[in-house]
């Protein structure tokens, strides 16, 4: 069993999951259109992102925009949390993600030992980015 998270965009979902692949080094195996489906979609839409996936490591996203019309109401209820083994590899992520957006939670070694900052991007998404203990 795996948990997935399933991220919903207002129509920039192709351009935020391009940015988590470059950032994650990741790849995307699975990109889908709202012009394949079988529904009546305004043209604008047809090239806007009904299903894909984002690969990293052990880990996948999944993602789409909404559709036509729908809103989305980013809170702090959910938050993308990424551990990593390397100090470096998580600060560059860190402020990779922090660029265009807001850091909320400076990136920085905790009294438990681990490092961990928290930032809003771009897009609205939360990320927590850590190390384990031994960092």
């Amino acid at each position: 069993m795996k948990l997935i998270p399933y991220l919903y965009f207002e129509g920039n979902c192709e351009e935020a999951i391009d940015y988590y692949r470059v950032i994650f080094e990741g790849n995307v195996p699975y990109k889908d259109f709202y012009g394949s489906a079988p529904m009546e979609v305004p043209e604008i839409y047809k090239y806007k992102i009904l299903h894909c996936q984002l690969d990293f490591g052990n880990n996948s996203i999944m993602a789409c925009d909404t559709f036509p019309g729908g809103k989305i109401n980013n809170g702090n209820g959910i938050v993308l949390s990424v551990g990593f083994e390397n100090e470096d590899r998580a600060t560059n992520i860190f402020n990779n993600l922090a660029v265009g957006g807001r850091v909320t939670m400076p990136f920085e070694k905790q009294f438990w030992g681990a490092y961990l900052g928290q930032v809003t991007d771009r897009f609205g998404k939360i990320w927590m980015i850590s190390t384990n203990l031994d960092s």
